[in-house]
């Protein structure tokens, strides 16, 4: 088992503060919020036995298409039929993932993504409109708001977005690898706004 990282992988790149106008009045918030990701494939035939053993050992519902649910401080995040993401605050190495293990032993493949994928916390008024310049997805809240999520390429590069509240805030999870370039790309577009990273 690999040591734990103590760090958001973008903690050595990300330079905190404010960039671009000061005098903006609605700059891009950025935050690295450092999450356990398992992600959960159910075996074929095991949807209701996988659903209530969530229910039962989480108090977790697994949400339909394009929706999150949470509960216990767990959300699960629907990513493609019969395949979920489980998020959780970062604590001990693999403590979310043997948690989900037990729980679901024959019923689902479980995959511990921590190392993995990353999640990028963003927020601000134009946290829509600054997404939609790189995302082909219709992010208006008639069709998508809080509880929302997809998968969908941002700046081109692949990611799983979840809106989390209305402000608007969203957390989008992402190849570790293409972290870096991702934050990138998302400062760049967001200059004339201005961007403070947490």
């Amino acid at each position: 088992m690999s040591a734990p990282e103590p760090l958001h992988p973008l903690a050595g790149f990300a330079r905190a503060g404010r960039h671009g106008p000061a005098d903006s009045p609605a700059p891009l918030r950025i935050a690295l919020p450092a999450r356990e990701i398992v992600q959960v494939m159910v075996r074929r035939g095991r949807d209701g036995d996988l659903a209530e053993a969530l229910r039962r050992d989480l108090a977790l519902e697994l949400p339909v298409a394009g929706r999150t649910t949470a509960s216990g401080g767990v959300t699960a995040i629907w990513i493609q039929p019969g395949g979920w993401y489980l998020h959780a605050p970062r604590g001990g190495e693999g403590v979310l993932a043997a948690r989900i293990a037990a729980s679901c032993a024959g019923l689902a493949a479980i995959d511990d993504q921590s190392h993995g994928r990353t999640t990028l916390g963003i927020a601000g008024m134009r946290a829509r409109e600054i997404l939609a310049r790189g995302c082909r997805l219709d992010l208006h809240p008639r069709v998508f708001g809080p509880g929302h999520a997809t998968t969908t390429m941002i700046g081109h590069i692949n990611c799983v977005i979840h809106q989390t509240d209305a402000a608007p805030a969203y957390e989008l999870t992402l190849f570790s690898t293409l972290a870096e370039t991702f934050l990138d790309w998302l400062v760049e577009t967001a200059a004339e706004d201005g961007v403070e990273i947490a």
